[in-house]
């Protein structure tokens, strides 16, 4: 396209491709353009640096705005799949970036018609334009305007758009029109480093959590039913010589425990726990408690309150282990005669608590710290269900845990 054909021209239907071309002869025929050529090098120099896409994006209105004979230039970007174009840079006359032309649905006023039609809108004579706002173009006496959509891959990814005082003349269209090119891809290669970022961000936090889940299932499960096994042992000892049959009968719950230990093990390392397919969280708990205390002296009652209800078998698998964890704790630790387990179906939540009469702790920071990982484990687990854990203790008064289900977890 020739300089006389983009004057005579319909600025509305100059396409992208022809600008381009039509710059390549500005630069053949005006070797000396240095300062448009200066502004190319400096565009290319700030998509290339590290930085958030509307920082780059900022710095590169600025520097059209020092280079060009323009008061105003501002960019817009548009996500992938959604039709609002979102202000990312504001140079000149305004910097603001929450104005009325902050966000513009495509097909809307001019800079919306533009990514619309990915044609390029360009006028000397803004003045009775219909496009643009007259009053506003009286009183900062604006007398042309350039907008061209950015477009990768026959997507739009954004328009970039100017204001001047004096007309524009074809080579500063020309530096324009290769300028939106190298911006829609500095766009485009902006979007995949993020995205990039956050896949990366993404595994990491994947594999940080199935370290942590790996870790509290060798706590919960195989560390515990080890250290029963440990006691089991210990117990039977002395029964030995003096009640063989008896001490057969606990080498064979000892065994029982066993297999289930390496069973257990497997499972939690696949992630494929499941102590409940039918969803009856009463049984389950019930169970769990009957089977930690088999071998214990410990006096067991439940309570059952309100309608049951079916959970799911997630909500029953993490309550479960928040339950061993519990007694395997009043075990260890509470030098109890009872303990109760109750479950109480509300109208939005459920309650499952543990209660013994032991000696209690003094409750205070340290029960939450990792050097207590039973709690920090049972608290893991329970916000995976959108539960809470309490936990209330006295001396010499016994401890109570309680985990709140909500039927709908936020």
């Amino acid at each position: 396209m020739t300089e006389a054909q983009l004057k005579d021209s319909d600025p509305a239907r100059i396409r992208v491709p022809d600008i381009a071309s039509f710059s390549n002869e500005v630069v053949k025929e005006h070797p000396h353009g240095t300062r448009e050529a200066n502004l190319r090098g400096e565009i290319n120099r700030l998509l290339a640096r590290p930085g958030s896409t509307r920082r780059t994006l900022q710095e590169c209105t600025d520097a059209i705005v020092n280079h060009l004979n323009v008061v105003f230039a501002r960019i817009w970007t548009l996500k992938r799949g959604q039709r609002i174009l979102e202000l990312q840079a504001s140079s000149g006359l305004y910097t603001g970036l929450h104005g009325t032309h902050s966000r513009i649905p495509v097909g809307h006023l001019k800079i919306g018609h533009i990514a619309e039609t990915r044609i390029p809108y360009l006028t000397n004579a803004a003045l009775g334009d219909p496009r643009i706002d007259q009053e506003w173009v009286k009183r900062e006496r604006i007398v042309a305007f350039a907008g061209y959509p950015l477009v990768v891959d026959d997507r739009v990814v954004g328009v970039i758009a100017m204001f001047a005082r004096v007309p524009i003349d074809p080579e500063t269209l020309g530096t324009i029109g290769s300028i939106a090119g190298i911006v829609a891809q500095g766009i485009e290669r902006k979007r995949s480093e993020k995205e990039l970022r956050t896949a990366i961000k993404a595994n990491y936090q994947a594999v940080l959590g199935e370290r942590t889940r790996i870790a509290r299932e060798m706590h919960d499960g195989l560390l515990q039913n080890v250290t029963g096994i440990a006691l089991h042992l210990r117990a039977v000892l002395p029964r030995v010589r003096s009640a063989p049959e008896e001490a057969a009968a606990v080498l064979e719950r000892i065994l029982e425990l066993t297999e289930r230990t390496i069973t257990d093990a497997r499972l939690a390392v696949v992630g494929m726990r499941h102590f409940a397919e039918s969803g009856d969280v009463v049984k389950a708990l019930q169970s769990t408690v009957e089977r930690s205390l088999e071998e214990s002296a410990l006096g067991l009652s439940v309570k059952v309150r309100g309608r049951t209800r079916a959970m799911s078998p997630r909500v029953c698998d993490a309550a479960t282990l928040i339950v061993q964890q519990a007694i395997t704790n009043v075990l260890r630790h509470a030098q109890a005669q009872r303990v109760q387990l109750a479950l109480s179906f509300g109208v939005r939540k459920l309650r499952i608590s543990i209660r013994d009469d032991g000696r209690g702790f003094v409750p205070d920071h340290a029960t939450t710290g990792a050097t207590h990982f039973g709690l920090l484990g049972m608290r893991e687990r329970a916000s995976e269900i959108g539960a809470e854990l309490r936990v209330r203790s006295a001396l010499d008064r016994g401890t109570t845990v309680s985990v709140l289900v909500p039927y709908r977890p936020k």
